[in-house]
């Protein structure tokens, strides 16, 4: 079974690979990722334009296909192919995985004539995650077809053609069956802020339920939940903080990009996604870490190493090293929320960004009502009230953004709370002056 797997190099560049079980690479997917993607894209964006390729490779997996083969004979995709491509992007790829994996080899034949019954059954992606992959698929795709072409005598003739089916691919982006259902967003389906408050209280280090044993090991993971927590960073950012951007007279935190780095021994190395920035914490939170840095991690073997700030503790060759995302997932997260799984069941990592958003809207509502309630009192302490705009000004920037699109996408939990609270006082409104022209 082929895997991706990241080749360091000398000068810290991450280099997503797709081998073979003897580790040979993938010649197509080789070439395509060098020529196309490696000047361009961080190791993480290559790995996922790499998985969407494998997507269609299970389309030729199931329909039993060889693209590469059918398009050196001079074999281009047909509309009908194309469609069918276009249907396979809107599948999950675990869905489609387990298909082939109830098929018996007795049944393999007969695997293209009932995958498409049966993938009316399959989850599907969202349309952001089936427009991209689609879009990478295209790409992709030209990029094989004028590769094998151009050595045939006929490539001009040819080169209109793959133009053609290029245009044929590209306009399938928007036609993505539309939802039947509800409008849902991930952060109306995560779970609700007083399951975080929960899951925090349970984390702390000298809570009788924390599913951790070790004492260094309590407190380095409740201090990563705690900085999620607080300041909304992804886990991956996280993870990459060095002791460097820990400023404790001012009592900040800073996101820095650091791609690539040679430094950090991690192969798949946890970047920044967003913008750098510098977030204001709490004077605990800053002593904490403070704590951690000089009585646990400056006794862990390795750990002077480097510069992040959160090292693995277990003895062994790990030890010492900035902890893996694979770690940080496996053991610490999932002991985490397996400890009260029927509450929390439902945390994932990025779920403590939208909830640190969500808290951040709820104080900017406080903040407005005191300032609306105190007018005098506010303009001798000048606050003002914060505007919508300065609102998503604020939010862009403690997320690291540059889209106040995406604000407004992490604010909509808050949004639906204020429209339900609006429609509930306008029934109880209405309920009032029926009841009053009733009795009238």
């Amino acid at each position: 079974m082929n895997k991706i797997t990241h080749v360091v190099f000398s000068d810290g560049e991450r280099y997503p690979m797709l081998v073979d079980e003897c580790g040979m690479p993938d010649f197509w997917m080789t070439l395509f990722v060098t020529a196309n993607l490696r000047t361009v894209l961080t190791a993480s964006a290559i790995e996922n334009t790499m998985r969407d390729i494998l997507h269609l490779r299970l389309w030729e997996e199931v329909e039993g296909r060889d693209l590469v083969a059918e398009f050196t004979s001079g074999k281009l995709l047909t509309s009908e192919d194309i469609h069918s491509i276009r249907d396979h992007c809107l599948l999950s790829a675990r869905s489609v995985k387990k298909f082939m994996k109830n098929k018996t080899a007795k049944n393999v034949v007969n695997m293209a004539r009932s995958y498409p019954e049966a993938k009316r059954m399959f989850e599907t992606v969202s349309k952001p995650h089936y427009f991209n992959r689609l879009s990478h698929i295209t790409a992709y795709l030209d990029f094989i077809a004028r590769t094998v072409l151009v050595s045939r005598a006929d490539y001009a003739e040819m080169h209109s053609k793959v133009d053609d089916m290029h245009q044929l691919l590209k306009a399938q982006r928007k036609k993505a069956p539309k939802s039947k259902g509800r409008i849902t967003a991930p952060e109306l389906k995560a779970p609700p802020p007083e399951t975080f408050e929960r899951f925090m209280s349970v984390i702390a280090e000298d809570h009788c339920d924390n599913p951790f044993k070790n004492a260094m090991n309590r407190k380095r993971n409740m201090l990563m939940f705690q900085v999620m927590y607080e300041t909304g960073f992804r886990a991956g950012e996280v993870l990459a903080l060095q002791i460097g951007d820990i400023d404790f007279h001012a009592g900040t935190l800073t996101v820095e990009r650091r791609h690539d780095v040679p430094y950090d021994p991690r192969s798949r190395q946890p970047v920044q996604k967003t913008l750098g920035r510098t977030v204001a914490v709490k004077t605990s939170l800053i002593e904490g870490l403070r704590d951690y840095i000089f009585n646990v991690r400056a006794h862990i073997p390795g750990a002077n190493q480097h510069p992040f700030l959160f090292v693995t503790h277990k003895k062994g060759e790990h030890q010492g090293k900035p902890i893996s995302d694979s770690s940080f997932r496996n053991r610490i997260l999932k002991p985490a929320t397996e400890r009260f799984p029927e509450l929390f069941g439902e945390i994932n990592r990025h779920g403590f960004r939208h909830n640190f958003n969500y808290r951040l809207s709820k104080r900017i509502d406080a903040h407005n009502a005191w300032v609306r309630a105190n007018p005098e009192l506010a303009e001798r302490e000048n606050k003002k009230l914060i505007s919508e705009k300065h609102e998503i000004q604020i939010r862009m920037h403690l997320n690291g953004w540059s889209s106040e699109g995406t604000a407004q996408t992490y604010n909509l939990r808050h949004i639906k709370e204020t429209a339900d609270k609006l429609m509930r006082e306008d029934q109880e409104g209405q309920a009032k002056w029926l009841k009053k022209g009733s009795v009238t």
